[in-house]
């Protein structure tokens, strides 16, 4: 007995502390929207699929999903392949040039490929500026390894990835070839060097690729907008915010905190509608303010609620140390 008691008392304390971290933006929210509150957990995913719905996901399993398979793999090889030819004796100080610039673009179009394998039709709203004009692109809100598909249809901008990545099956060779700045999250000196690095490309004039970046840090249901890291805001320059919508009538691409299902359910879910809509949508450039300009945070913040206005949705003031924490405990009990 009081076991459960102490469980319902923390899950009381979860609950409040997701309505805390709203509660600045509910304020924000209700000028600008007339009274939208919210209190949905932003980490919380649970699939109800009807007796039809595992009729039609059964039926393109056994039609449509080898087939697409098939083909996402030959293209991911393909990707693979192109990769590795192009990282021979390269030096990754320096931006791709000459004949392996037409190699990146080959692995651009495989990786569309893949992701259209996935069943996801991407349609395109606004129009995305050229590196001159904003040399950052924020993409938000952040719920899924699927979320990459932005990064193929903004033409290959170099990212920040995790170190333990670089070596991944197939995928590390493409993300190396990408240019990717990787970091481990654990030493503090491999931090410091990727802001540095984030910043001496953005401000080179060397012909780098837009930066492009998902300062959430972490993984959601779209229902909130999770606090920026302000690595992709340091340099001080313009960024495009480009906002991720997905159109689904489950919501199987989100792969976060509080969900029964993992990462290979989560994938196969997906593979297994018929369509998976999805939008980019660029909205204007956003010129710092001098004040922004020497305070990546504020600037980081002031972005976050643009595109929170945009979105329709409320921020989630939670950092990424925090969520980790609440759920290693949980996980515990």
């Amino acid at each position: 007995m009081e076991d459960t008691d102490r469980n319902e008392s923390e899950e009381h304390d979860y609950e409040q502390e997701i309505e805390k971290s709203t509660v600045s933006d509910e304020t924000h929210q209700e000028k600008h929207n007339g009274s939208a509150k919210t209190t949905a957990d932003p980490f919380y995913v649970r699939l109800l699929f009807t007796p039809l719905d595992f009729v039609s996901m059964a039926f393109l399993s056994i039609t449509l999903v080898p087939i697409r398979m098939v083909a996402a793999f030959i293209a991911l090889t393909l990707a693979w392949a192109v990769s590795c030819i192009g990282l021979t004796n390269i030096d990754q100080t320096v931006p791709v040039s000459g004949w392996r610039k037409p190699l990146q673009w080959i692995s651009c179009f495989l990786g569309r490929i893949c992701c259209r394998c996935c069943g996801f039709s991407v349609t395109i709203t606004g129009t995305q500026v050229p590196k001159s004009v904003a040399p950052v692109l924020v993409v938000a809100p952040h719920s899924s390894f699927f979320d990459a598909l932005a990064i193929f249809w903004t033409g290959l901008p170099f990212i920040v990835n995790r170190e333990e990545n670089k070596n991944l099956l197939f995928i590390g060779k493409c993300v190396q070839f990408a240019q990717a700045i990787f970091v481990s999250r654990e030493r503090k000196e491999s931090r410091e060097e990727c802001k540095e690095e984030i910043k001496r490309r953005v401000n080179s004039k060397q012909p780098w690729e837009q930066f492009l970046i998902f300062p959430e840090g972490t993984t959601s249901n779209r229902k909130a907008l999770m606090s920026f890291k302000p690595g992709g805001f340091l340099p001080g320059k313009p960024v495009q915010p480009v906002l991720i919508r997905y159109h689904l009538k489950h919501d199987t691409v989100s792969w976060t905190w509080d969900q029964p299902h993992g990462f290979i359910a989560c994938f196969m879910y997906t593979m297994f509608q018929l369509r998976n809509k999805v939008e980019l949508e660029f909205l204007p450039p956003y010129e710092p303010s001098e004040p922004e300009q020497k305070d990546p945070v504020l600037f980081a913040s002031n972005v976050r609620r643009e595109m929170s206005d945009a979105l329709g949705v409320p921020l989630c003031d939670m950092s990424f140390e925090d969520i980790k924490n609440k759920y290693s405990k949980k996980k515990e009990q």
